[in-house]
Order: structure tokens, then sequence, then C-alpha cells
């Protein structure tokens, strides 16, 4: 195999057979995704590779094979068996779709507004987008690492670990929107606010088994990875959900859910991610079982003090038909 950056292929694009395998759905994974995807099948001098890959500049892998071979301590043809193993025909190949990935995951918000502009769009708004963000719900969701996603979910429903959630100038409402649910399932859940004083509050009372959740999207904000930091630190544990460019913070977690932001509108869709986040809670509904389902009528029973159904009186209406219907079924005629 090729060693040197400068070997090419034909023009343009890194040709579909030098790139790596597709996901479930059909859309490419990134480099990053394939190596923490693939670690578990490594050899322990390909793992350091792959290590320093992932916790190096996002530019290591631009540099010559026989420097990334150095740095990781390794030989030569080790970086190339490693190479080969993500399904990369060359290493000059392998440093294409990296440089591809790099300059999308440092685009900026008015690059891709203008790149939005220049599209030719079809009239059918409407139709457009529901073709977009259902097929990008349908790759975020079918495309979810198994392993990623059940380690994830055995972090957020351990009711012995506080959970803090936290996000970014966007995805913060991804964050208040799996606090405000999982508060009903379990205890010990708090929302960490974009403020100092919530930030500084938060890292003074991180515990050993304590889990974050960080929502980071690009343009990735070091607020989240000092307080990802922070907690590593504390011997807290880490769950980052992403975009596919994944976050800086993918270098410490324990566990990555990765969604895409693909939508009709030249902003980055929260759409995608959205439903990457009700399926996290599906399961961790499951995994938490009967105790869940205590928790969620004591916390409904409780909230119904501040939030009150219309009109006066549906909610105890409510409670006592489904009592009455449970214990006298109605019969259904066949």
């Amino acid at each position: 195999m090729a060693e040197s950056p400068e070997e090419s292929s034909p023009a343009g694009q890194t040709p579909a057979s030098s790139r790596p395998e597709q996901g479930s759905t059909g859309g490419p994974l990134s480099v990053a995704e394939q190596i923490r995807q693939r670690l578990g099948e490594l050899s322990p001098s390909e793992r350091r590779v792959a290590r320093t890959l992932l916790a190096g500049p996002p530019t290591i892998g631009l540099e010559s094979s026989a420097r990334l071979a150095r740095v990781a301590g390794v030989s030569g043809p080790t970086v190339s068996r490693f190479i080969a193993e993500l399904g990369f025909s060359s290493y000059a190949a392998f440093q294409r779709a990296l440089h591809e990935e790099i300059a999308a995951r440092m685009m900026t918000p008015a690059e891709i507004y203008r790149r939005h502009q220049e599209t030719e769009r079809s009239a059918d708004v409407v139709g457009t987008s529901a073709r977009t963000l259902g097929e990008a719900v349908m790759a975020s969701v079918a495309g979810l690492d198994p392993d990623e996603f059940q380690r994830a979910v055995s972090l957020v429903a351990d009711s012995g670990r506080q959970v803090l959630v936290t996000g970014g100038w966007f995805s913060q409402l991804l964050a208040a929107h799996l606090t405000s649910v999982l508060r009903e399932l379990r205890p010990d859940v708090r929302l960490v606010g974009a403020s100092a004083s919530d930030r500084a509050g938060a890292i003074a009372d991180i515990a050993k088994r304590d889990v974050v959740v960080a929502f980071d999207f690009r343009r990735y904000e070091r607020d989240t990875l000092e307080i990802a930091r922070a907690a590593r630190a504390e011997g807290a544990r880490i769950l980052l959900v992403t975009d596919p460019w994944l976050s800086p913070v993918a270098d410490i977690a324990d566990a990555v859910l990765t969604a895409q932001v693909s939508g009709p509108a030249p902003f980055e869709s929260l759409t995608p991610a959205l439903a990457v986040v009700e399926t996290l809670i599906t399961s961790v509904v499951d995994a938490l079982g009967e105790a869940g389902r205590a928790r969620f009528e004591r916390f409904g029973e409780i909230a119904e003090r501040w939030v009150r159904p219309w009109p006066d009186g549906a909610g105890k209406v409510d409670r006592e038909t489904a009592r009455e219907v449970a214990a006298d079924p109605p019969l259904h005629l066949t």
C-alpha cells in the first residue's frame, strides 16, 4: 500500500471504492465514527494509531504517514494496516476524506447560509421539507451504533448516578427537553444553565459516579468542552450527543450518539437530534421498568398542583375513568 500523502487518484472527490463503509441508511460514516466503531476489532498497535487520531488535533491525519506513525509510536506498516481496516484503498484516499470532513466541521453558519442561497431549490417547500427531515431522522435513528446506544441508556437509566445535562446556543433546547422528561422518570437530574454561575456550580457539585450529558454541534462551544473535561477530571462519565463530524468532547466521552443536521432551511436542524433523544428516552423507560412508572405517577400527582388541566377537574375525572376501565374493561364484540 502506498504511504505517500502525495499519492492521488483521478480527479476530484475520493472514489467510492476508497471510501469507508456506509451506514445502515446509505449515508457514509465519518472517519471518526469509523475509528470509534472499529476500536474493538483493532490490534493493540493499530489502536494506538486510532487513539492518536481521536485524541490529537484534527489535522494530525493530514501529516505524512511516517509522521503519524512516529506520533503514535508504531511502524509505518501498522499505519497502512490501520488505514486498510477502515476501508480506504490508500493513505492518500484516507487523507482526502479526512480533509473534506475537517472542512465541513469548520464551516461557519454564514458559509452554510451562503451555500443554501446558491442551491437551486424546489418550489414545493412542504414536500421538500418532509422528505429532507424524514430522511435525516431515519438516517440518525437507524444509524445509531447499538453498543454506543446501550452504553448511553445504561448511564442515563442508573438512578444511583446524578445526571447533569448541558447544551450550547441552540442545543440547550434539546438539553432542556431531555432534562424535563428524565425528571419525571428518575431522581437527581439537573439542567446546567448557560450562565457562568450555573456552570461553576455544576462543576463544583460533580461527583465520581455522576453522568454529564453534553449536546454539542458545530460550531462546537469551548464552554461545553470545559465542562466535560472538568467532569472527566472528577471521574464522572460523559455521554455526548453531536453531529456526524463529532464534537471535540468525543475524545473523552464514554458514549457518543450522532445525529444528522440536514434540513430545509439554511440552518442546521435539531429535528434528527430530537428523534435520537426520544429514542434514548424510550429505552430509558424500558430500563427503569416499574420504578420509572412509580416515579412518573408520583411526579404527575405533585405537578398537578401547578399545572392545572382545563376544564377544572378534568385530570381527576380522567384518572377515575382510567381506573374504572382497568378494573372492568369493556366487552369487545366479535
